[in-house]
This record gives C-alpha cells, sequence and structure tokens, in this order.
C-alpha cells in the first residue's frame, strides 16, 4: 500500500470516526481504497465507507436560504456563522475560471469538535450560499480557483 501522507491508516480511519470526525475517516478510507493495492483493503474501505457516508451529510447537501450579508470588496470572501447555519459570500474578477469555494467548518459533537472540509464549484463569480450546519462552532473560506486538480485561492475570508 502506498500512499500520499503518512497517516493515512485505517488506524488512523477508525480513530478519527470513533472521535466523531467522520468526514477525516471518509477522506482517509477513500484514499485507501484508491490507492491500495491489496484488493482485501479496497474491500474493507470500501464496506466502511460505505457505512460511514450513509451516517455524514456533505456540506453541499445542506443548502438553505443564505442570510443577506454583504458581498464583500473583490476579490474577497465572507463567512457568517449563526445559529445552526453559516453564510459564505464571495466576490471574485468575472474572467475566474473555474469558479470554487473551500469551505472548512467546524461543528460541536459529543465527542468534542468535528471538522468538515469541502470544495464547492460555483455558478457566479460573485454570490452567496447558506449551509445549514448543526451545532456549529465556526467556519472558514477561501474563493479561487482549480489548477490541475488543486485549488488556488485568490481570497480569504478572516479567522
Amino acid at each position: 500500500m502506498t500512499t500520499d501522507h503518512l497517516y493515512e491508516t485505517e488506524t488512523m480511519a477508525e480513530l478519527c470516526a470513533r472521535q466523531g470526525r467522520i468526514g477525516e475517516a471518509i477522506s482517509i478510507y477513500r484514499s485507501l481504497r484508491e490507492s491500495a493495492g491489496d484488493a482485501a483493503l479496497r474491500t474493507r474501505a470500501q464496506a466502511r465507507l460505505e457505512t460511514l457516508e450513509s451516517t455524514w451529510q456533505p456540506l453541499r447537501e445542506t443548502e438553505v436560504p443564505p442570510a443577506d450579508i454583504p458581498l464583500p470588496p473583490e476579490p474577497g470572501v465572507a463567512v457568517l456563522v449563526g445559529e445552526d447555519q453559516i453564510t459564505v459570500a464571495w466576490a471574485l474578477p468575472a474572467d475566474t475560471s473555474p469558479l470554487a469555494l473551500d469551505i472548512l467548518v467546524l461543528q460541536r459533537t459529543g465527542a468534542g469538535i468535528d471538522t468538515q472540509k469541502k470544495l464547492l464549484p460555483l455558478a457566479t463569480a460573485t454570490g452567496r450560499i447558506g449551509l445549514a450546519v448543526p451545532s456549529v462552532h465556526s467556519a472558514t473560506a477561501a474563493a479561487g480557483t482549480v489548477r490541475a486538480g488543486k485549488f488556488v485561492p485568490l481570497a480569504r475570508s478572516g479567522a
């Protein structure tokens, strides 16, 4: 088995899952499934992924009407954390393509704080998105583009 990261192991994935960090566990299992040379490991990773993904709701599937926050100056990103919801507003140069948001959300869980990181494609250079996030603790975002499969930020929200 080869991985790009020292900690991408079944043990680390299970540790993340037991701590309530389901998004991280899913990410590790996806990497293991794709990079494993061993068929048994690929099968175990796929089975565990199906279980974890059935209980986890990715950010884009939780869209709600955004709060009415001002659009930031271009290029810019603003994040408003409300009760069980975040709103992200962005403004990028019109010639930016493809457009994307990289969002990091911290949620309170029974086991502590869980993180979800999500790269969302955008249809417009300016706008707002609202996401339902139960027990949200905090959030940060970056707006930019994707080049050679990597996110390139053009603006970041304040910490």
